[in-house]
């Protein structure tokens, strides 16, 4: 009886992880017109693109991305794949709402239904985090009812504490972002590591008055070597 169980467990386990796959598998690439969320402040709504990135489960909306129109940039990037180190910490990259289920972050935290800005972070660079990610780069989501100005963030300390709302354990909830060569066909599905999903994007940027491009891929499935 014990081993039947074991067996039935198993079976189980094993349809739950090629639902999680198949569900992963199905979601589709759409732009579209639509406004940010109304959950969003009238100040970020007016600096977000009107054109959302949707990753859809058919003909519904899983999770949304609406990019700034213009990011600001400390320097102008000398190439495509350092673009991502011209961008000062606590950036606002977007807003990004989140309506289907089994989305995680980075460190395998659940990211609840709700609406999110996504701010710019960087990984500390010190023996807590060392070898969880290959990258350094992340967005940080942040509540929107936490986040109603450009400016609410200015550092790394209070941006993740805020962030950490989010999470059990007070970490902040972080999606990976990796740095790319190409910002040809934009956006479009990537698979740019092992067991990692993203979606290729390009931002605007804008380094004093010299335009650039800042291609990059925004992780949606997959996390780092969780500690």
């Amino acid at each position: 009886m014990i081993k039947e169980r074991f067996v039935i467990a198993g079976i189980l386990g094993v349809f739950a992880l090629l639902v999680g796959s198949l569900h992963a598998a199905d979601l589709k690439l759409k732009v579209s017109d639509q406004a940010p969320p109304k959950e969003i402040s009238d100040s970020i709504k007016a600096l977000l693109s009107p054109k959302a990135i949707c990753l859809n489960d058919g003909d519904k909306a899983a999770f949304q991305f609406w990019p700034v129109k213009e990011v600001s940039l400390k320097s102008k990037p000398s190439s495509a794949s350092s673009a991502l180190d011209s961008i000062a910490e606590a950036t606002l990259i977007g807003a990004i709402s989140v309506q289907g289920s089994g989305f995680k972050d980075y460190k395998d935290n659940d990211i609840s239904k709700g609406v999110y800005t996504a701010r710019f972070v960087l990984q500390p660079q010190n023996g807590d985090h060392l070898g969880t990610a290959e990258f350094n780069y992340f967005i940080a989501l942040v509540g929107a009812a936490d986040d109603k100005e450009p400016g609410s963030f200015k550092a790394y300390t209070p941006l993740v504490k805020a962030s950490g709302k989010q999470t059990s354990s007070g970490h902040p909830l972080v999606m990976s972002l990796r740095p790319a060569e190409s910002a040809s066909e934009t956006p479009s599905l990537t698979e740019p590591a092992s067991e990692h999903k993203a979606i290729r994007l390009k931002l605007s940027g804008n380094a004093s008055g010299q335009k650039a491009d800042v291609p990059l891929d925004l992780v949606y499935e997959g996390h780092g070597h969780i500690q």
